[in-house]
């Protein structure tokens, strides 16, 4: 009867709740039937006002005419209870609060500062909230709670959290380290990025930035990840070097000048000061690069077996359409590269065709860290870029950052305005030559092409983000990547040579520039790779530098030879880098003192000299570099005139300049500074009389200056107040009401006098604006020695010339290196040549060999001789040979006769392109037509298994028209590889023996020539047989494969000799006929099958 009874009550009051409601209130209901003993007219007094839905339908002696009033009260309860469960989870709650303290809050002042609403219009708000939600069901249950949700999220974000959305809406692309406190730190998915890469920890919460999203409705604050202030730059240089972007935002007020400041209530004023990436991180002297024990590791890092060091440039691309299609594809296409880290511009402008070739060739010599691509590029461009930068084990050795840039229609015109207005406003009056060589440099910036005009433009652009723009000022330093006087060394000619990095693992070691780099410093270790890569075509340059080479090796003048040594040794610093940074004005005060000093070492090493014709050298390139070092003395001396050594090692910017040095205001502000601190010490007397006293002495304790009668040690460094006053707790009837008690402990308290608070405020003052003043002359300081930029870049570049000419001079010291004799006509003739790297890697002795190669006699070679006999390693050992002597160097051999070759193309090994849709044939076919079309009579061209990726037919008839061609027609100097033995017979028709067949010698051993013994040696003739099978056997391929491979192949031998045999018979018939016209040729034929067989 009661649960009838219950049921009907149920019913009659069910037009007020909702389905949740309903629900509730069945699950009540059978818990309160289930209790024995329910009293239902006497309730508890906890009861009483206990929110319970059934309680009204619990009276059985109710009427129904107090329905209506029953339904009114429950109406109202339900109300007020969901109000005080919306008013739980608010952030004003005290269960959000004693959560916010048990965590921590970011920032004392954001956390009080909440964007709130409070009181009544909370309470509306809440209340108005929860109505949308249950009584307007026709919007969608599920709109209407991510709309609840999403005002709720917005509400909880702090001012601090705001200020980092409005600078993250800006800078999307940038993760971003915020100042909060005493801590940098990271929010959103910033955190979870900068977590993985730096194993911090990442306190988890939202990680998207769109605070309104449904996702994330549920959480309350950002993730975030945290940092030390002093270990800032150690996290942000692992961060830019993985290939982030990274921006720096920083409280721009400090907490004592915002403490006593009108806005003390209000968060931190932040912004964005700095923006880093790989390329434009120039805010430590060591760049990237890890640091070293000592200069002379840190100049030979390639040299320990790692990759070699980054060049640091970025490199602006844009684009032209293609002019055809298929193989006749043209692109115009221009760049610009800088390097922050020393001022380098490199232009070019140039066409490419379908292969891609020319672009290639620039990136791997340039190497760039970061790429800034404007516009759209074409297919074939864009998948070589990706090619290039996408892999962290590409070419490059590291990760490539690439940025895009939009292309309008008008962007050629107004690149040229903007280039035009950037140089009109920061052209400086020029007075010295030096400067007047700069200005007619700024005169071809202005007339460069259309498409290098655009990539400046964007380039100067991209730099104005990072504060970096003014590097474009240096024209002094644009060179064209294309210059007449260097040799062009091909993207394939870098790679197949092993120029830079090593074809096994890409490390530097193994590579040519490994094996001579001898420097001692970071900036001629950066001279050297440049010098690598771009050897001399200029004789009288190229010998000028071999005889600076040769004076230095054999010693003439021990004692300055040993000074220049003992100077570069000691010269720890990157000064090239220093330089920059001085430029840029982001250089610290102890690295300003050790640039200084140290340049000032280096111009009073040689200070005696008194001009070129007394430096004491023979060469005039040394003279030069020499008397060049002690032009920068004066400019030194004046600066380190103006600073102190000791306050600049310590970084104490207040006690940087010298007395007679400092500005007005800088000495304005340190009077204040003293009369307050006057006051303060004449004040402790006034404090004493009060307290009935007779001295007060201001000390530390913990940390914090107080003033007592008994002195203490400080214990601690951490100043958290200053001037307390400390009294005894008996003697606080001495105390005037007006002093401020800041803390105290069981026995004492501590004080602040009006007096104090006053004069503390004035301190904090005259030091804010005090380090604003010495940061304003430091400034000054370097903006001064940047005006005198070029001549100590000058004095650097000086110095790094020594130091790669002592380089080189090192390499010759080597036994059985030999100085070259350098011809004007084209040739390579060396005798007992060899590999200059493979030698310094292999344990045994380096097999020597000769070659003689000239324009007027034998320019070409045919190379046959079995699998692994050595024939690549001999063609490579002849270039390489070729290119250290053009770059300057000794070279590895008994005697070396070189022609000024104009460039080296090479065609070696089977690669394919399979994004492109190109086989490896087409590939290799399509790099050997770049060569013939580029090659001249003056070029070194090699040609290592031409036609090996198709048939043999269609191989053999490619390979012999090729040779052919490079021989007849090209007539430039070649090195053909090639397994096709029938090609020697192309020999015979060269009158003056211009093509030569050669073959790697060796020794058959074992039964029936089973072992073959590899000799090394370059001898003449033609190697009829190529031993594969003993390659299979050094490959360990089963024996049951090679037993039926051996069969094979003398089946096929014995098929070749039969058919021979029938061709010699036909041949010796024909004799006997009366056709004497044909019978010289068959007599030619009968000897070569006799030979052949």
């Amino acid at each position: 009867m009661k649960q009838q009874q219950s049921i009907s009550n149920f019913f009659t009051t069910s037009d007020t709740f909702t389905a949740p409601d309903r629900r509730k209130r069945l699950k009540t209901e059978e818990i309160g039937d289930s209790t024995s003993n329910h009293d239902v007219t006497s309730p508890s007094r906890a009861s009483k006002y206990r929110f319970d839905t059934s309680q009204s339908l619990a009276h059985d002696g109710q009427h129904l005419d107090d329905d209506a009033h029953t339904t009114d009260k429950h109406k109202q309860k339900l109300r007020l209870h969901q109000r005080f469960v919306e008013k739980l989870g608010h952030p004003d709650s005290i269960v959000e609060l004693k959560r916010r303290t048990w965590h921590g809050a970011e920032d004392p002042v954001d956390d009080v500062a909440r964007g709130e609403p409070d009181g009544e219009d909370a309470d509306d708000g809440v209340e108005g909230s929860f109505n949308a939600t249950t009584t307007t069901p026709k919007h969608g249950r599920g709109a209407v709670v991510e709309l609840v949700a999403a005002k709720k999220t917005t509400a909880r974000l702090t001012p601090m959290e705001k200020q980092m959305l409005e600078i993250k809406r800006k800078h999307i692309d940038t993760l971003l380290v915020i100042e909060v406190g005493y801590k940098f730190r990271f929010f959103g998915e910033d955190a979870r990025v900068a977590a993985k890469e730096l194993s911090i920890v990442c306190i988890p919460g939202k990680l998207r930035y769109d605070a309104e999203h449904p996702s994330e409705a549920h959480l309350d604050r950002f993730a975030s990840a945290s940092i030390p202030v002093h270990r800032l730059h150690v996290h942000v240089k692992r961060l830019v070097a993985a290939g982030h972007k990274v921006g720096v935002v920083r409280q721009l007020e400090t907490a004592a000048l915002k403490a006593v400041g009108d806005n003390r209530n209000t968060p931190f004023t932040r912004k964005l000061t700095n923006i880093y990436t790989k390329g434009t991180y120039v805010d430590d002297v060591e760049g990237l690069n890890p640091p070293t024990a000592d200069a002379s590791a840190g100049a030979s890092t390639a040299g320990s077996g790692g990759a070699a060091p980054a060049t640091g440039y970025l490199l602006c691309l844009t684009e032209t359409n293609a002019k055809a299609q298929g193989t006749d594809e043209k692109v115009h296409i221009g760049m610009v590269a800088v390097q922050p880290n020393t001022g380098d511009v490199i232009y070019d402008d140039f066409e490419d065709g379908f292969m891609r070739t020319e672009i290639e060739t620039r990136l791997l010599h340039i190497a760039p860290c970061e790429l800034l691509i404007v516009g759209e590029l074409s297919k074939a461009t864009e998948k070589l870029v990706q090619h290039l930068s996408s892999s962290s084990s590409n070419i490059f050795g590291d990760r490539v950052r690439v940025e895009r840039m939009e292309k309008s229609k008008m962007m050629p015109a107004q690149a040229y305005s903007h280039v035009s207005s950037f140089y009109a406003g920061n052209q400086r009056p020029f007075k010295s030559a030096q400067d007047e060589t700069a200005t007619d440099l700024l005169d071809k910036v202005l007339r460069l092409s259309e498409h290098v005009t655009c990539c400046l433009s964007a380039m100067i652009t991209h730099m104005s983000e990072y504060g970096l723009e003014h590097v474009f000022d240096l024209t002094k330093y644009f060179h064209s990547f294309k210059a007449r006087s260097h040799m062009l060394l091909n993207g394939n000619t870098l790679t197949s040579l092993e120029i830079y990095r090593n074809q096994t693992d890409y490390s530097g070691k193994g590579s040519l520039f490994w094996t001579l780099d001898r420097t001692k410093t970071r900036f001629g270790q950066r001279l050297l790779r440049k010098w690598v890569g771009r050897p001399l075509l200029d004789k009288d340059k190229l010998q000028e530098r071999v005889a600076a080479v040769e004076e230095l090796k054999q010693g003439g003048q021990i004692a300055m030879v040993e000074k220049l040594k003992s100077l570069l040794s000691r010269t720890k610093c990157d000064l090239e880098r220093g330089l920059i940074r001085i430029y840029y004005g982001k250089c610290t005060r102890p690295e300003l003192l050790t640039i200084l000093q140290t340049m000032q070492r280096i111009a009073n090493e040689f200070a005696s000299g008194g001009g070129t014709r007394h430096a004491g050298f023979e060469t005039k390139i040394i003279n030069d570099a020499v008397s060049t070092l002690p032009t920068v003395g004066d400019v030194v001396v004046a600066a380190l005139e103006k600073i102190n050594a000791e306050a600049a090692r310590a970084d104490d910017k207040c006690a940087l300049f010298r007395e007679n040095e400092e500005t007005d205001e800088i000495a304005d502000h340190k009077l204040g500074i003293a009369s307050v601190e006057q006051e303060l010490d004449a004040h402790r007397a006034v404090a004493a009389e009060k307290l009935r006293r007779k001295r007060l002495d201001y000390v530390k304790v913990a940390g914090v200056e107080v003033c007592s009668k008994v002195p203490l040690r400080p214990i601690s460094s951490k100043q958290i107040e200053q001037n307390l006053i400390e009294v005894e707790n008996t003697q606080l009837k001495h105390v005037p009401a007006s002093w401020l008690k800041i803390s105290g402990t069981k026995k004492q308290s501590r004080f602040h006098t009006p007096e104090v608070v006053r004069l503390m405020r004035q301190r904090d003052q005259h030091r804010e604006a005090l380090a604003a003043a010495c940061d304003a002359a430091f400034a000054a300081l370097l903006a001064s020695i940047a005006a005198k930029y070029q001549t100590l870049r000058d004095c650097v570049l000086a110095l790094a010339c020594l130091d790669c000419l002592l380089s080189l001079a090192d390499v010759a010291s080597q036994p059985g290196y030999v100085k070259p004799e350098y011809t004007d006509g084209a040739c390579i003739s060396v005798t007992q040549g060899r590999h200059p790297m493979v030698e310094q890697l292999l344990l045994d002795t380096y097999v020597a060999n000769d070659i003689a190669l000239s324009s007027t006699a034998t320019r070409a070679l045919l190379i046959t001789g079995p699998n692994m006999g050595g024939k690549s390693s001999y063609v490579r050992q002849i270039a390489l040979i070729a290119i250290m002597g053009q770059i300057g160097s000794y070279v590895p051999a008994a005697s070396a006769k070189l022609g000024m070759l104009d460039a080296v193309f090479t065609r070696m090994g089977a690669f394919d392109n399979m994004m492109a849709g190109e086989s490896t044939f087409m590939v290799e076919l399509s790099e050997t037509s770049d060569i013939l079309k580029q090659a001249s009579s003056r070029s070194l061209v090699i040609l290592d298994e031409l036609g090996r990726g198709t048939s043999t037919h269609d191989g053999v008839a490619i390979a012999h028209a090729v040779l052919e061609h490079v021989v007849r027609e090209v007539k430039c100097m070649t090195l053909f590889v090639t397994h096709y033995q029938t090609l020697s017979q192309l020999a015979g028709g060269f009158e003056h023996e211009e093509l030569k067949n050669v073959h790697m010698r060796f020794a058959e051993t074992g039964e029936g020539g089973r072992d073959i013994t590899f000799l090394y040696e370059i001898g003449e003739g033609v190697a009829h047989r190529s031993y594969g099978l003993n390659v299979a056997r050094l490959a360990n391929i089963p024996q049951s494969v090679l037993d039926v491979a051996a069969i094979m192949s003398q089946q096929l031998e014995e098929e070749v000799k039969r058919k021979r045999l029938i061709s010699m018979s036909t041949a010796l018939a024909s004799l006997t006929s009366n056709e004497t016209y044909w019978a010289e040729m068959v007599l030619d034929v009968l000897e070569e099958g006799i030979e052949q067989l």
